[in-house]
């Protein structure tokens, strides 16, 4: 396993308040990563740290074996940073953004036509090429974004909430444009508050809360880790009082719930079934509908956040 990102005991404090709290973390050269949590969690801070916009109090990171503190230049060089705020210019068109913005990495103007020409056959916006940046939909002005970061062949691209205020269409269009840009090799982080956004794209994910790592790994790992799974059943005429009871004895049963559907019945391993229905049965209930389903990931956010996905 070859690394990119290496996190060593990273702290970031506003004073008494500390933001991140000694956070260690390795990625892989080559996904893309993750990074969830509520708001308030320390992801954010995290990515500025990462991305050279704010110094750690304590510990270090490095970035292909260069600090972010002491090699801040070179590392500068070797990210690109696609912020939630366009970073681009709307009097520009998009051939000119990029011109400019890999002038600025001392960029020959040649190379950054050919590098221009494959990121935005890449991203799909070659037909807009000489459009103002002003004129563009929300959705090709956030790959406008990440064009711009890309124009300098950057080895890891920082997402800070890429699909914030976009509509379903543009979204799945942008999820589309970072598995394209992953598949040309670059290392992806990328920090959203949409669970499908993360089970969709995202090899690994890292979960935060009040500035710690609560959980990492993949998403069937997260949400094995959840080990419950659901049933949910419904009867008629339904007086559920003494089912509940019963059920919720059982030893694989972890919790058995009255909602408007019926009975909603958490469970770890295989739940004896046919056991529950005859509970129904026995007690005059007429079987309508038998439900199942797996934890999700948002149920592992919950579970490891103790908090509510907003």
């Amino acid at each position: 396993m070859e690394l990119i990102i290496e996190i060593r005991n990273i702290s970031k404090s506003y004073g008494d308040f500390k933001v991140i709290d000694n956070v260690s973390l390795n990625i892989e050269k080559g996904i893309i990563f993750g990074l969830l949590g509520p708001n308030g969690a320390g992801k954010s801070t995290l990515i500025k740290v990462l991305s050279c916009q704010s110094r750690p109090s304590s510990g270090h990171a490095y970035i292909s074996g260069l600090d972010v503190v002491s090699d801040k230049k070179e590392v500068l060089s070797i990210i690109g940073v696609v912020p939630q705020e366009n970073s681009f210019y709307d009097e520009l068109t998009i051939n000119e953004n990029l011109m400019f913005f890999g002038s600025l990495y001392g960029i020959i103007n040649i190379e950054i036509k050919k590098q221009s020409h494959k990121i935005l056959s890449m991203l799909k916006l070659e037909e807009k090429s000489n459009s103002r940046a002003s004129d563009l939909s929300g959705g090709m002005k956030t790959r406008l974004n990440i064009a711009c970061a890309l124009i300098h062949k950057p080895q890891v691209l920082i997402l800070d909430e890429p699909s914030v205020g976009l509509d379903p269409v543009s979204r799945k269009a942008l999820w589309e444009t970072i598995q394209a840009v992953n598949g040309e090799g670059t290392t992806i982080l990328i920090t959203t508050h949409y669970m499908e956004e993360a089970d969709l794209l995202c090899d690994r994910i890292l979960i935060m809360n009040r500035g710690k790592i609560v959980i990492e790994g993949t998403q069937e790992e997260l949400k094995r880790k959840v080990g419950e799974k659901v049933v949910q059943i419904t009867s008629s005429p339904g007086i559920y009082e003494v089912i509940k009871s019963k059920v919720g004895s059982i030893e694989k049963v972890t919790s058995c719930i009255e909602n408007v559907k019926g009975l909603k019945i958490t469970h770890t391993d295989e739940l004896p079934l046919q056991e529950i229905l005859e509970i129904f049965i026995s007690h005059g209930e007429k079987i309508l509908n038998v439900g199942s389903s797996s934890p999700s990931l948002e149920d592992a956010f919950i579970l490891a956040s103790g908090e509510e996905w907003h």
